[in-house]
């Protein structure tokens, strides 16, 4: 996959409705049933974003993002409907980004969600049609939809990146002691949703801007040009998909960031979006906001977020040092089916290593270096295409029933 392919606060983390969407969610409850002051589980991370496996109403498991940027549970792909049982549903309009169109949706309250230890009571759910957003596509593992704000109101949240654990805290029991490695930094919530300060430099200067702090989204950080015309990508650019909303693609600039701060953590050359302002018209008005920082930030730490006390703390952990890779083929690779280890080309860029050798959307991988894809994984495939300038990526794809064999150089493309 290319870098920017999940951004998921611009895909339904703002999705609006006539009437009820327009409203905060209903009271919700979260509580643990061990009755401990800690639950500790492991997650998955795909495409650097945390899911879970949750159940709705008794349900068989579904996966689940782990996201701050969006308000309500959503589900975006059920395979078998019999599979979750919604209460009280009922037809709604929904829109999101790309056009202005809007989708039939289901809203449903009074849900039960359970992940282990922890259930939740009276959860509203939005349901949005299947394959409208394909999140499984995108990351390359299943995924069924997004929970975000009611869990977050409700504990406080140690998310460690480095060996794949969360744990939900009771606020009442709560008691961290801040190590020398560890900063607070303050957060604001609007809508229920976490805003941080934070500075970019662009052109050599720095720049002071408001981000929404979202784990849904899993590139680093996507800015709104915009909302202060200092926020602009570098000449070296790239004109991107860089999204999919519910009525189409989201297309804007990848381009990079010299240095980005947080607190007294700072990061060099950072990838960052900056979307079409038709992609993102209403995300930024009237609220001071400048974009969001996402999850290719946060997996260089360990975070703590706390709403309870409007912090969060970070903690560098192993992965801080690693430098922001990007595609270096012009590529998007997406599996032909879920759960099967078979992939396609979804899009391939103009003017890059792929379009040069004539690789073509649909074509099928069958071998990547002498090494067949059925063996790799989506990701394992895409850490090949970003590994090293100059590497010679040997591949053999079918189209139309016909083996096809190319040859190319990996280059930066920005």
């Amino acid at each position: 996959m290319k870098t920017l392919s999940i951004i998921t606060h611009m895909l339904i983390g703002i999705l609006l409705a006539k009437g009820v969407l327009a409203e905060k969610p209903e009271s919700t409850m979260f509580y643990m049933n061990n009755r401990k002051s800690c639950y500790q589980t492991s997650f998955t991370m795909a495409s650097h974003l945390i899911v879970l496996p949750f159940c709705i109403n008794g349900s068989d498991s579904i996966n689940m993002i782990f996201d701050t940027g969006v308000g309500r549970t959503i589900i975006t792909e059920i395979s078998n409907p019999y599979i979750v049982s919604l209460s009280h549903a009922r037809k709604v309009k929904i829109r999101g980004l790309g056009t202005s169109e809007s989708v039939d949706g289901i809203i449903s309250n009074n849900n039960i969600l359970t992940l282990g230890k922890i259930s939740g009571k009276s959860q509203e759910v939005l349901v949005v049609p299947n394959n409208i957003i394909d999140l499984s596509a995108r990351t390359g593992h299943r995924v069924n939809g997004l929970i975000g704000r009611t869990m977050f109101e409700h504990f406080i949240v140690e998310i460690n990146y480095s060996n794949r654990t969360i744990r939900f805290h009771n606020p009442q029991k709560f008691n961290h002691k801040i190590r020398k490695n560890e900063a607070i930094i303050p957060i604001e919530l609007v809508d229920g949703r976490p805003f941080i300060k934070a500075h970019v430099t662009i052109n050599g200067k720095e720049i002071p801007v408001n981000l929404l702090f979202d784990t849904g989204m899993s590139m680093a950080l996507w800015l709104d040009p915009f909302s202060n015309p200092d926020i602009k990508p570098s000449t070296v650019r790239r004109q991107e998909i860089i999204g999919q909303g519910l009525n189409g693609d989201i297309s804007g600039d990848i381009s990079r960031v010299e240095k980005f701060r947080i607190g007294p953590f700072e990061l060099n050359d950072v990838i960052a979006a900056f979307p079409d302002s038709s992609a993102i018209q209403g995300t930024t008005e009237n609220n001071d906001r400048n974009g969001s920082i996402g999850a290719d930030i946060f997996r260089r730490f360990n975070v703590i977020i706390d709403y309870p006390n409007r912090r969060i703390i970070l903690r560098k952990n192993s992965s801080f040092q690693n430098p922001f890779t990007c595609d270096m083929s012009g590529i998007e690779i997406t599996p032909i089916a879920i759960g099967l280890k078979f992939f396609k080309i979804a899009s391939v860029g103009k003017n890059t290593p792929a379009s040069d050798c004539g690789l073509m959307v649909n074509d099928e991988l069958r071998y990547i270096n002498g090494m067949p894809t059925k063996d790799m994984t989506i990701s394992q495939i895409n850490n090949m295409l970003r590994s090293r300038e100059g590497k010679t990526i040997r591949m053999t794809v079918v189209r139309n029933g016909i083996p096809v064999n190319v040859k190319f150089k990996l280059r930066k493309l920005i």
